[in-house]
């Protein structure tokens, strides 16, 4: 265990040496704290957003850079300078070396969020305070529930990818089920947040009617509203949480009304917002997953020392990091080529649904299994991002941070004994 902290307290101080680090974090806090410049367009809320979504991704390139190059260049370095030679002439295991290194780089990353994650609260609450007078009233951290089910009915209804399509008019409707609806604060508005995809025959229309209707399953009581809806941007609907009576259930039935208008539906699309949590206990947690997120990157970049060149580890580190937050885009690829497909058709998504593309069936089929493969192979950053959720204001639940925890614990049990194996065997004199 001695050696293990030796070559950990040496890592930090090298890391420290050499300048990379205070300029990844000086770096960092100038993009921070120009974020108070950015021009804001909208209430007071929008300035904070902005600001929000700044830091976070401040902290998060910034950060990942410095995971990346730290731990890519610390084995080939020492190789390069005759350290590792040295050091292993002595009663020094490989393998301590490794862990050693990694606990090093854990220092690091924990100095790296402490200076950079203090600068950015302190900025976000004092933008809060100036925009609204309370430091905690522009900073919401509200629970977010999901649908537990939902289903399309009618004949209409048509799936690409992951998004499915519905017909107005008929007796077409999406049928969303919420369980779980519970928050101390009974007097709290329920929010009903829906963000649809609308297609239409009618090009010039911007809005389009909708039939929604909200049933209380335990008290049988029924709300019908008609509103309209705009494209690319969401419709939110206020309800009282004592209309709930308790049973923390409610049944949302949504449809488009007229014939030839398509809404289209993920399972993310309709949510609801109800009670929260202090922006700092969010914070936190928030903080948490970036670190989770640097670790991963540092034991991938360490794995890569140990068999690549520093610059094609480097690549190679960027290269994953890249598509770790794109598998979203990777895994509904479908949904991407039939975007394609839709625009080029006068009625869009009508066409579509009643003949689609052969050429685009066949394209789908051919790249969708191996790019499919590739984001099953290499993580999905998805688990640790986090800007979102405070740039819409919703408490991180800790069912978030267990799965990130377990996600990166995963990679390490694979890379961790490979990067020891592949090790061991390194020619090093």
């Amino acid at each position: 265990m001695q050696q293990i902290l030796v070559i950990a307290k040496q890592t930090f101080k090298e890391a420290v040496r050499n300048k990379t680090l205070l300029i990844f974090i000086t770096l960092g806090l100038v993009s921070i704290y120009c974020s108070v410049f950015m021009p804001v367009v909208g209430d007071g809320r929008e300035k904070i957003k902005i600001v929000e979504s700044i830091c976070f991704r401040s902290i998060t390139f910034f950060g990942t850079l410095a995971a990346i190059l730290l731990s890519a260049s610390s084995i080939p370095s020492d190789i390069e300078n005759r350290i590792l030679s040295t050091v292993t002439t002595k009663p020094v295991y490989r393998i301590n070396i490794i862990f050693g290194k990694i606990i090093g780089f854990i220092y690091i990353i924990g100095v790296l969020l402490l200076i950079m994650g203090s600068a950015s609260y302190a900025l976000i609450r004092s933008t809060a305070f100036k925009q609204t007078g309370n430091g905690s009233c522009g900073l919401p951290a509200r629970e977010l529930f999901g649908p537990v089910k939902l289903e399309t009915t009618g004949d209409s209804v048509k799936k690409i990818g992951n998004v499915s399509w519905i017909e107005g008019g008929g007796n077409e409707a999406s049928v969303w089920k919420f369980e779980g609806l519970y928050t101390k604060d009974k007097n709290d508005d329920l929010v009903i947040e829906a963000d649809f995809l609308i297609e239409g025959q009618k090009k010039s229309s911007r809005k389009f009617p909708v039939k929604i209707k909200i049933i209380n399953p335990n008290s049988a009581k029924v709300l019908n509203k008609s509103i309209e809806i705009s494209r690319n941007k969401p419709f939110y609907l206020r309800l009282n949480g004592k209309s709930l009576d308790g049973s923390g259930e409610l049944t949302i039935v949504v449809s488009p009304r007229n014939s030839g208008d398509y809404l289209g539906m993920r399972e993310g699309s309709l949510r609801i917002f109800w009670g929260g949590k202090s922006f700092g206990y969010n914070y936190m947690k928030g903080l948490i997953l970036i670190a989770i997120q640097f670790f991963l990157m540092m034991i991938i970049a360490v794995f890569g020392s140990t068999f690549l060149s520093l610059p094609v580890n480097i690549l190679f580190c960027l290269f994953v990091f890249f598509c770790g937050n794109i598998t979203d885009f990777m895994r509904d690829i479908s949904t991407v080529i039939n975007v394609f497909e839709i625009s080029e058709h006068e009625y869009g998504i009508s066409k579509v649904i009643r003949k689609s593309n052969i050429f685009l069936i066949y394209l789908n089929n051919i790249i969708k299994n191996p790019i499919l493969l590739l984001s099953y192979i290499l993580p999905d950053f998805r688990y640790f991002s986090v800007e979102k959720y405070f740039i819409d204001g919703i408490n991180i639940p800790f069912k978030k941070i267990f799965m990130g925890f377990g996600y990166a614990v995963l990679y390490t049990i694979v890379c961790f004994p490979l990067s020891f194996i592949v090790f061991k065997k390194k020619e090093v004199a």
